[in-house]
């Protein structure tokens, strides 16, 4: 077995349905890892690297939250857990802060380093709009059954409905499976087109960046921003970016 990668701290995003690694590097970008599934797989993952502390954003079960706690410890490591807060040049519309997941305030941070407006759309289990103008102002968003859910709603209603196992090469769809493949990317597309759309008159006529996040970012083509005049950044490790920023300036 080849020699362990020697990092001083991990950032772990752990989604609903995925998990993510990423070293941590004082002022840079985290370095990527490794992106796996279940709680077995990340604490296998985990043991073959050498670290000393672990920083974790988790919108899973607090189950999953209280294993890599009892993790840690038996590695006697640190582990630090990000909460939504205020601060970190952010100022929330929500009356309490805390009920706004942590996942969504880690991508306003990572925006907030280019001081411009954003459209943050995050396409995972979830897809998610938030809008933030150039002086950090949380402006509100959206929240909407991401790509998979919308299809594991209609196989819940009916045994006879398959998906489509790939993409399919048509527009319309000449099978069920292609039907519900191609009507739920729609879906997803229509959110995102809404959201430039409403978001335009809410952001000053300055300089505006769309971030784009997520697994499922590639079902959104680059001619749905053709008619908005925004930046547009794939960004598919933008919570992991956030993170790092909030662990490098969280107090101590």
């Amino acid at each position: 077995m080849g020699a362990k990668s020697v990092f001083a701290t991990l950032l772990l995003e752990v989604g609903n349905t995925a998990w993510k690694v990423a070293a941590y590097r004082p002022h840079q970008q985290p370095e990527f890892l490794q992106r796996g599934y279940g709680f077995e797989a990340l604490k296998a993952y985990l043991q073959q690297q050498v670290f000393a502390d672990l920083a974790l954003a988790s919108v899973a079960a607090s189950e999953l939250t209280d294993n890599l706690r009892q993790f840690a410890q038996q590695q006697n490591k640190k582990l630090v857990i990000a909460e939504t807060q205020a601060g970190f040049g952010i100022a929330h519309c929500y009356a309490n802060p805390s009920t706004y997941g942590v996942d969504r305030w880690l991508t306003l941070l990572a925006a907030r380093a280019a001081q411009t407006n954003a459209i943050i759309i995050d396409a995972g289990t979830a897809v998610t709009l938030d809008v933030m103008d150039d002086q950090g102002r949380h402006l509100g968003g959206w929240i909407s059954p991401g790509f998979k859910l919308m299809q594991e709603a209609l196989l819940q209603r009916s045994s006879k409905l398959r998906v489509a196992t790939q993409a399919p090469s048509e527009t319309l769809g000449t099978s069920t499976e292609n039907a519900v493949y191609l009507g739920c990317q729609a879906a997803l597309r229509g959110f995102v087109e809404q959201a430039l759309q409403q978001s335009q008159p809410k952001l000053a006529d300055t300089r505006t960046v769309v971030y784009l996040t997520g697994g499922d970012l590639d079902l959104i083509p680059e001619e749905t921003f053709e008619r908005f005049v925004y930046q547009v950044q794939r960004r598919p490790h933008l919570v992991l970016e956030g993170l790092s920023r909030w662990f490098e300036q969280r107090p101590e």
